[in-house]
């Protein structure tokens, strides 16, 4: 029988967006289910698939959805999966999807579409759409996506989360607020126009294309030889929320030199025309790295030679120690961490 849990501390409405983190831990916590000793990568903060051992092998296991109205969500849902899986150094193979449609809005040429999308991108990834669930309901408004890849490794390849280590340096690939820019460029384009000028809001839509939100080609690259610890993708709540993830999974903190964060000046235009912070923007495309600092420019190597581009952001600091971004002229203010992004104050 289900019981309710009632506490009155708690009796309050969530904002839109991830779970606060303390809520999530908590949640975890107090509701795992028995142990089972084949889970090798069980739920956690930070830990962002499950990974279950067989013999040699190892099965990774990824659910997100795609929640917001959005003409190319098949491409999301199947980038924001496989980077999830490949972060943990496995290879995305199989995908079920569950498509909720809206009633009394939906064409069967709408639904045929999401079908040939689907089709179309998981071809481009080499990933086999084998089932899911499709259903006409009053219970959204806009069409949704949930999908669970199923991706496989080796244990000697298996990347487990948390292993960022004190002096571990951390390495960004691509740039910050990389799909937000895009998202905001594409859903404000009569606003942004008079800001941007036709070709740069042209040129910030394209950047779901090019360089794009997938991180499998960044992941295989830095994971093609010694040296890296972690690696994480900084999605909702942008580079910030990103670092601290990594950082927490592993119970350290870390620095971050706010010079060398790499931001596109289509970013940061974007971001002062509406007052958000470009850390707290979505930020699928880039990937965190912690890499031994004897490693660093071996990995950064291996990276450019994948013709991925990537800069050396800051370090890993001690246990339990908070994230901090450091100013230019050499102050230390607290890293922030943002529960809902800041897309959602613009959307």
């Amino acid at each position: 029988m289900m019981t309710q849990r009632v506490d009155d501390e708690h009796d309050h409405r969530l904002a839109a967006g991830k779970l606060p983190s303390a809520l999530l831990g908590r949640l975890i916590e107090n509701y795992r289910t028995a142990p089972d000793p084949s889970v090798i990568v069980p739920p956690g903060i930070g830990r962002d698939a499950a990974a279950i051992g067989f013999d040699d092998g190892v099965l990774v296991v990824k659910s997100d959805p795609i929640t917001f109205a959005t003409a190319i969500a098949a491409r999301y849902l199947v980038a924001v999966n496989a980077n999830d899986v490949a972060c943990l150094g496995a290879t995305p193979r199989w995908l079920t999807v569950v498509g909720l449609f809206p009633e009394g809005r939906t064409t069967e040429t709408e639904v045929e579409g999401t079908f040939a999308d689907l089709r179309d991108v998981c071809a481009e990834y080499g990933i086999s759409l084998i089932g899911g669930h499709t259903e006409i309901t009053p219970a959204v408004n806009h069409p949704v996506l949930i999908g669970t890849l199923l991706a496989e490794t080796t244990r000697a390849r298996l990347l487990e989360p948390g292993g960022a280590r004190e002096g571990d340096e951390i390495l960004l690939t691509k740039s910050v607020g990389l799909e937000g820019t895009a998202l905001l460029a594409a859903e404000k384009r009569d606003e942004l126009l008079p800001v941007l000028g036709e070709q740069r809001l042209r040129e910030a839509r394209k950047l779901l294309y090019r360089p794009g939100i997938s991180v499998v080609a960044d992941a295989s690259a830095a994971l093609a030889g010694e040296g890296v610890h972690a690696l994480h993708d900084p999605t909702e709540g942008g580079v910030a929320t990103g670092v601290w993830e990594l950082a927490e999974t592993s119970g350290h903190g870390a620095e971050i030199e706010m010079e060398a964060l790499p931001i596109l000046p289509e970013t940061r235009s974007i971001c002062d025309h509406f007052g958000i912070d470009p850390l707290g923007l979505l930020s699928s495309g880039a990937l965190l790295i912690a890499v031994a600092p004897n490693t660093t420019q071996t990995v950064l190597a291996r990276l450019r030679n994948a013709r991925v581009v990537a800069s050396k952001i800051g370090r890993v600091t001690g246990k339990g120690e908070p994230c901090v971004l450091m100013q230019p002229a050499g102050g230390r203010v607290p890293l922030a961490r943002f529960v809902s992004d800041e897309v959602t104050r613009v959307l």
